[in-house]
């Protein structure tokens, strides 16, 4: 099925402004903006290389500075939150992209920051995300 992420990876990641990041520092858990339009569940990927295009495509028009965030599936479990792999969902009003062959982890549930062990700051050009150091180069 060609780059699909069929193992259930244990290490996650998912995008957001650093800006909500350290709201949701002091709030004890992290929501995503489309949480409840998307159907309750966190967008992840287990996949480092699918990260910059996924900014790409959904994130270009949010401007503002971005980090990545690293947790485990097992962390996400010890908390109660499942986590279910499915195929590339639309994050709000934006479907995907051509991804049809691409698994991917959705955290039913928000993210509580003690899960989180690592953030990689994402760096842009312009509206472009073009590396995430230590992920993508």
């Amino acid at each position: 099925r060609g780059d699909t992420c069929e193992e259930k990876p244990e290490i996650l990641y998912h995008m957001t402004t650093v800006e909500e990041w350290e709201t949701a520092k002091t709030n004890g858990v992290y929501y995503p903006k489309t949480y409840e339009k998307d159907g309750f569940y966190t967008h992840a990927t287990g996949v480092p290389s699918r990260l910059l295009t996924t900014a790409n495509h959904f994130y270009q028009d949010v401007v503002g500075e971005w980090v990545c965030l690293e947790f485990t599936r097992s962390s996400l479990y010890k908390c109660g939150i499942h986590t279910k792999d499915e195929q590339a969902m639309p994050v709000g009003d934006k479907k995907t992209g051509s991804w049809d062959n691409w698994v991917c982890p959705h955290v039913y549930g928000g993210l509580p920051i003690s899960v989180v062990y690592k953030t990689h700051p994402m760096k842009r050009d312009g509206a472009a995300f073009v590396s995430i150091p230590g992920l993508s180069d």
